[in-house]
């Protein structure tokens, strides 16, 4: 008897014996049997979670046996001495067929070409059984994704391979000046828990006849498909970006900048506060807000243009020549709000975000207008992978294919005493 067959008997032995332990839980509790997991005891969630992993080892072993069957198959074919030269994968030469066959509507190549294996990382790509994409398109997606997101750019970024929950430390031991003989108190770090959720975001776009053609020559193959990936990937990004921004963190990201998240730093008052009413104290007490440990590394403002804009504005009470003088002065030296370093804010580097409230509702209570704080404790968790999908077939009437990607992240806060904000 082969082992492939000796796989399948296995198969069918365990899943009888899954069928018999279900009929018993259900008849000794009552209970529906997909109740099991949370409501079985201890020695049933036991069996059950080791007969899982014996079917997930014998589905793995007969899939790896039928391949091999498949290769030795191929491999006995003979080979014609006229094939075609080797297309190097993640080449120009490859997205050119590939865009070729994508024009034709020749999905059986779209098959061949490309790759349609799901990575790990910023490998390769998924797909359905439409047809394969460029081994590329990810790193082309991916690259375009960090350069249209303003939190990628300054938040850690992570890869994950499944919904997990991390272990924080809020406090450090405390630290004592010990005399000769004397003892140390002991005093436990403070510990709290982050769970992370990735969640699916997608975007898709079309190619129409007319650009797969212009691409197929023997030039402007990489910017078309840089263009294609510029297009997922600003739709997919903008939407990730302003979640990572205001999300409120139950059925999404959570936001550095959501409402009613940092408390730490500067309440302008009672409602309404417009933007405007942001003053140079409000500006230095956030900053100083933040305990100096954080207030280094990748410690920076996040802020509306319109919160620049206003605090650009800003002006002393003192007049010179007759005139108030600005109290930011880019480019120069003394006493200014960016210390002399231009793309600074009292001296603290700044990124711009349109996902930041801009002031122009006079804001809900807990409304963020800046926040200030290390970004390496504001974390980005993308799972493993992208999929793309691409469909020859829904738009043809239009002579154009559809393309899709999906993507899962998450993103949490994960120490807030490292930030301050300012609010309403």
């Amino acid at each position: 008897m082969s082992e492939r067959h000796i796989d399948l008997d296995e198969l069918h032995s365990i899943n009888h014996e899954y069928r018999k332990s279900l009929e018993a839980f259900h008849k000794r509790s009552g209970m529906p049997t997909h109740h099991v997991d949370e409501r079985g005891s201890g020695e049933e969630r036991e069996k059950f979670a080791k007969m899982d992993a014996d079917m997930t080892a014998a589905e793995l072993r007969a899939q790896n046996l039928a391949l091999e069957a498949r290769l030795a198959k191929i491999e006995k074919q003979p080979m014609l001495t006229s094939r075609l030269a080797k297309i190097e994968n993640g080449s120009e030469a490859e997205s050119r067929e590939w865009l070729r066959a994508a024009m034709l509507g020749d999905v059986a190549s779209m098959r061949t070409i490309g790759t349609a294996t799901i990575s790990s990382g910023s490998g390769q790509l998924g797909t359905t059984n439409l047809g394969n994409v460029p081994t590329d398109m990810e790193r082309r997606i991916r690259e375009k994704l960090y350069q249209n997101s303003v939190i990628r750019q300054i938040a850690k970024v992570n890869t994950v391979d499944s919904k997990r929950t991390l272990l924080i430390e809020n406090a450090i031991p405390t630290g004592y000046l010990v005399g000769e003989g004397a003892s140390v108190t002991l005093s436990d770090p403070s510990f709290s828990t982050v769970s992370v959720t990735p969640y699916k975001y997608g975007a898709g776009t079309q190619l129409t006849q007319e650009l797969i053609e212009d691409g197929i020559g023997q030039t402007g193959v990489g910017s078309i498909m840089d263009y294609v990936a510029n297009r997922l990937a600003l739709g997919i990004g903008r939407k990730m970006d302003n979640d990572f921004t205001t999300g409120a963190g139950t059925a999404g990201p959570q936001g550095i900048a959501r409402t009613g998240g940092i408390t730490t730093g500067v309440n302008l008052g009672t409602q309404p506060q417009v933007i405007t009413n942001v003053t140079a104290d409000n500006i230095i007490d956030t900053v100083h807000s933040v305990s100096p440990q954080y207030r280094q590394g990748n410690f920076r403002w996040l802020f509306h243009d319109a919160f620049l804009k206003t605090a650009r504005k800003l002006k002393n009470t003192v007049t010179t020549s007759g005139a108030t003088d600005y109290i930011w002065t880019p480019g120069t030296t003394g006493n200014t709000m960016n210390g002399g370093v231009p793309g600074t804010l009292y001296g603290v580097p700044y990124s711009i975000s349109e996902w930041v409230d801009d002031g122009t509702n006079s804001g809900t209570e807990n409304t963020v207008y800046a926040i200030v704080g290390n970004f390496d404790y504001f974390e980005i968790f993308d799972r493993t992978g992208m999929t793309t999908v691409v469909d020859p077939y829904s738009a043809a009437q239009s002579a154009a294919t559809s393309m899709y990607v999906f993507a899962r992240t998450d993103s949490r806060v994960t120490l807030a005493a490292a930030f301050a904000a300012i609010r309403v």
